[in-house]
């Protein structure tokens, strides 16, 4: 139930990681940042140093209190996503240590020939795979989308959203498409399991689970 009432969705994620790797195993590592750098705009700069902090931590309590408003056992699962993610990202950073693409292309004496945006701190640590914003995006976007499932326009709305996310740390040189991709399927992941585990603890007689802040208000 968990992956075929949000499968808007999750068909959307699947398209995604499918072109996405299409476009890793065809090329060489580097080449999708060394593309767009090639293509940049101030507008698009803009867009993607916005648009990349929806896989940034203030997502869980803008989630967590839309939730609250909503159902209380939705709200739940927004502290599971909260550990889950985490331990997920940086567990695999720290078993693959893959460097930064600023330390990749620097090490190739590529580095100087890219088009750099300013503003943005580029990190150098060996922990590029997996993208933690990728992971974060999708697997908040994810449960979002299958609480709001009714609402099937908001499920296209948050996977356009997801991928835009992804798309920015490449874009921003943060992270190699290989690790966006890899981010997207674990994402989708967390989202599924999360959806699942909240479908396990669903009881039509426990009130207090499926009622909301907005009920309580009412009493």
């Amino acid at each position: 139930m968990a992956f075929t009432a949000n499968r808007i969705y999750y068909f959307g994620a699947i398209l995604f990681i499918i072109i996405s790797a299409s476009f890793v195993f065809m090329g060489n590592h580097g080449d999708a940042i060394i593309w767009l750098s090639e293509r940049r705009t101030s507008a698009l700069n803009s867009f993607f140093k916005i648009i990349t902090r929806v896989g940034e931590e203030w997502s869980y309590v803008i989630l967590l209190i839309i939730l609250l408003c909503y159902k209380f056992r939705y709200a739940l699962m927004v502290l599971l996503l909260a550990i889950l993610v985490p331990l997920v990202s940086l567990t695999l950073k720290n078993i693959f240590a893959q460097p930064r693409p600023k330390r990749f292309f620097t090490e190739n004496k590529i580095f100087e020939s890219l088009n750099i945006i300013d503003g943005i701190e580029l990190y150098t640590a060996n922990t590029s795979f997996p993208s933690g914003h990728t992971i974060s995006a999708f697997a908040v976007m994810g449960f979002a989308a299958f609480a709001f499932r009714e609402y099937k326009m908001i499920s296209y709305v948050l996977i356009v959203l997801s991928i835009a996310v992804a798309l920015s740390r490449v874009y921003l040189v943060q992270h190699f498409l290989l690790d966006v991709c890899v981010g997207a399927a674990l994402g989708s992941f967390v989202a599924l399991l999360t959806s699942w585990v909240s479908c396990r603890i669903e009881h039509p007689n426990n009130s207090w689970m499926e009622s909301n802040l907005r009920s309580y208000r009412k009493i």
